[in-house]
C-alpha cells in the first residue's frame, strides 16, 4: 500500500514518527505502522513487544497537549512472522494539538498534507483555532501560552476575589486541557494590545505637547492611563467665602468609563491600539470594531448593551470594575450633565468614538459675582 494522507510506515519509533501521529491528530486521522520501512520491507520491532507498545503510547500521550488520550490506540500485530506496532489515530476534538514543550507555534504543531508531514504555519494555526472555536476571538485559544498574571493577581487580591486555576477556568481564561484563551492573553502581563494617549495643543492635531503608549495587562493599562490623564486634567477652583470648590475639566467617572468601554468593546481581531486624543476643548476615545449592527445611540443611552467581548465584561463585572452591562454610556452623559456641551458618539466606519467635552473650556479665570475663580493643572 502506498503512503498517503492517512497511512504511513516507519522502521523505528523516532521523532519523525511522533510528528506523523501529531499530524494525523490535527488533520484527518490515520494509521502509522512501526517496524515497516518506507518501501514496505518488514523489519519488525526489537525488544519486548508489550513494553515497546506501552513506550510508544506513553511517549506520544505525555508529549502532546491537550491530552490526546481517547483519540488513539496502540496495538501490536504480526507481519511476515515479525512483531510490528500499529498506531491508529482519530482526528482530535481539541485541534490544534501541539507538543507541550513548544506550544502553539510552528515548531510545535504538525499537519498532514498528502503523504507529507509538515509543520503548520502561524496562519494555519490561527485558522485551526478559528475553525475549532466559537467565532468569538476572546474565547478562542491564545497562540501565546506562556503567560503570567502578576498585575491581575494584584487586582484580584485587592478585590478579595480568588484567582486560581479553578476561577480562571470558570471565568473563561482556561479551557481545553488547561490551555489559555485570548481572554487570558489580554489580562496577562504579556498582553500585546496597547493604549496610546496624545495630548494636543489647542483644538486640532497640528501640534502635540505630550504622548505615551501604555502596555501590559488591561488592568494595568486602565490604572496607568487614568493616572497619566489626571496630570493634564486641569482644575477650575471657585471660592465661595472661605470654601473652595474644585471643578475638573473632566470627571474621573467620565474618563474611566470611556476608557473601560473602549477596552471592553474593541475588536481584538484587529491588532491596533486604542487611541485617546486630548485637546483643549475635548477628549476623544477611539477603539476599533465599530458599533454592533442594530445598536443606536438612543439604545446606548437607555443602557442597552450588545457585548462583543462578553467574557471580558463578565470579568470586569466580577471585580466590580463595572457594576452593570450597558451602564457606561449613561454614566458618561450623567457625569457631564452640568456642561453646556454634551458628550458625542459620532458614527464612524469600523470604529467606536466617544467624545467628551471639557466642561471648563469656555470659562475664564477671574472673578464674577463675588466668586473668585482660579485654574490650575493637576501636577501632583
Amino acid at each position: 500500500m502506498i503512503e498517503n494522507q492517512t497511512f504511513e510506515r516507519k522502521r523505528e519509533y523516532i521523532q519523525k514518527a511522533k510528528n506523523t501521529l501529531l499530524a494525523f491528530l490535527n488533520t484527518d486521522g490515520g494509521t502509522l505502522y512501526i517496524g515497516i520501512d518506507d518501501d514496505g520491507t518488514v523489519y519488525g520491532v526489537n525488544g519486548d513487544i508489550d513494553e515497546e507498545t506501552r513506550r510508544v503510547s506513553s511517549a506520544f500521550r505525555d508529549s502532546v497537549m491537550p491530552d490526546p488520550s481517547g483519540h488513539f490506540k496502540v496495538e501490536h500485530e504480526k507481519r511476515d512472522g515479525k512483531n510490528i506496532i500499529a498506531v491508529t489515530v482519530d482526528r482530535g476534538s481539541a485541534i490544534p494539538y501541539c507538543y507541550a514543550s513548544y506550544g502553539l507555534v510552528p515548531q510545535g504543531v504538525y499537519v498532514r498534507v498528502g503523504s507529507r508531514t509538515l509543520t503548520a504555519t502561524r496562519e494555519h494555526i490561527h485558522q485551526m483555532i478559528k475553525d475549532n472555536g466559537t467565532g468569538l476571538f476572546i474565547t478562542e485559544l491564545s497562540i501565546e501560552q506562556y503567560l503570567t498574571f502578576n498585575y491581575a493577581d494584584k487586582v484580584f487580591a485587592e478585590k478579595v476575589v480568588k484567582f486560581g486555576d479553578e476561577q480562571k477556568t470558570s471565568l473563561g481564561l482556561i479551557r481545553l486541557g488547561g490551555r489559555y484563551t485570548n481572554l487570558a492573553l489580554v489580562l496577562s502581563d504579556q498582553c500585546p494590545y496597547t493604549t496610546k494617549v496624545v495630548i494636543f495643543e489647542w483644538l486640532n492635531k497640528e501640534k502635540f505637547k505630550d504622548r505615551k503608549e501604555f502596555t501590559g495587562s488591561l488592568f494595568k493599562q486602565i490604572d496607568d492611563v487614568v493616572t497619566y490623564i489626571h496630570v493634564f486634567n486641569r482644575v477650575r477652583s471657585t471660592f465661595e467665602g472661605v470654601y473652595r470648590i474644585d471643578h475638573p475639566d473632566y470627571t474621573d467617572t467620565s474618563i474611566r468609563e470611556a476608557l473601560i468601554n473602549a477596552l471592553i468593546h474593541r475588536d481584538y481581531h484587529i491588532e491596533c491600539s486604542v487611541l485617546i486624543s486630548m485637546f483643549d476643548n475635548r477628549i476623544e476615545f477611539m477603539s476599533l470594531g465599530g458599533v454592533i449592527p442594530g445598536v443606536t445611540q438612543d439604545l446606548m443611552l437607555a443602557g442597552i448593551s450588545v457585548l462583543r467581548n462578553e467574557k471580558l465584561a463578565q470579568v470586569f463585572n466580577r471585580l466590580n470594575i463595572i457594576d452593570a452591562f450597558g451602564a457606561g454610556i449613561p454614566r458618561i452623559f450623567g457625569a457631564c450633565e452640568k456642561s453646556n456641551v454634551k458628550p458625542e458618539i459620532p458614527i464612524t466606519d469600523g470604529g467606536f468614538l466617544i467624545r467628551i467635552p471639557n466642561m471648563n473650556h469656555n470659562l475664564q479665570s477671574g472673578s464674577s459675582n463675588g466668586i473668585t475663580v482660579e485654574t490650575s493643572e493637576q501636577n501632583d
